[in-house]
């Protein structure tokens, strides 16, 4: 029972530091897009929330890897506890690596890649697994509702590593062309099916930890 008590401590520990964080991420990208503001300050803005970005991407390895190990040990058990440990280990190591890695180096690019082909994984196996087990009685509707959430952060997750790419080109040219209506424009519409992810994510880490406080009842 302790050792569940420490995992449901770093379990919710992890999901509010996500949230939390990442919602300071959106505050300041958000504000930097304001023209009345000037370009430094503007690009600090950006700084600021693309260093708290890194917080949410080492939280969702451990928010998925405490996550296994309670139902592991609540009879939920698909995968070995050591192969639970072992997977957020490594999923942790290259969130590390795609993170302090040098922006373009081919060691920054594979761990990138190693991470987009982790969420692809957890799409098929979680979500076409807690389809099936559901179905068949293997898993109640709470943990399944858990499964289907990482599906849906893994989606926006994906979705938006791709969006983010053409705001990217417009902040590069803010830094060093100065602002202007086009520009101003241009980004705030890139920037768009950004936010509109970012609320996924939100929505999706929402439903997995209300379906863990329903339990009893699902």
């Amino acid at each position: 029972m302790i050792l569940m008590d420490i995992l449901l401590v770093i379990h919710v520990l992890g999901w509010v530091f996500w949230f939390g964080t990442d919602i300071g991420v959106f505050i300041a990208v958000k504000h930097s897009e304001r023209p009345d503001l000037g370009v430094e300050a503007r690009m600090a803005l950006l700084n600021v929330g693309m260093i708290l970005d890194r917080a949410p991407r080492f939280a969702v390895p451990v928010v998925w890897g405490t996550g296994a190990l309670m139902a592991s040990n609540m009879g939920y058990s698909f995968i070995p506890d050591w192969a639970i440990v072992a997977i957020t280990a490594a999923w942790g190591a290259f969130v590390w690596l795609g993170i302090f890695q040098p922006p373009g180096s081919k060691l920054q690019h594979n761990a990138m890649k190693v991470l987009a082909l982790n969420y692809i994984v957890w799409i098929v196996l979680m979500g076409g697994g807690g389809v099936y087990l559901l179905s068949i009685g293997e898993i109640p509707l709470w943990l399944a509702l858990k499964w289907f959430a990482y599906v849906g952060v893994a989606v926006a997750a994906i979705l938006l590593e791709k969006q983010f790419k053409p705001a990217v080109a417009d902040y590069m040219e803010l830094a060093e062309k100065g602002a202007s209506d086009e520009l101003n424009t241009r980004l705030s519409k890139n920037m768009a099916p950004v936010y509109w992810s970012v609320i996924a994510i939100y929505v999706a880490t929402l439903v997995a930890g209300i379906s863990g406080l329903l339990k009893p009842m699902l």
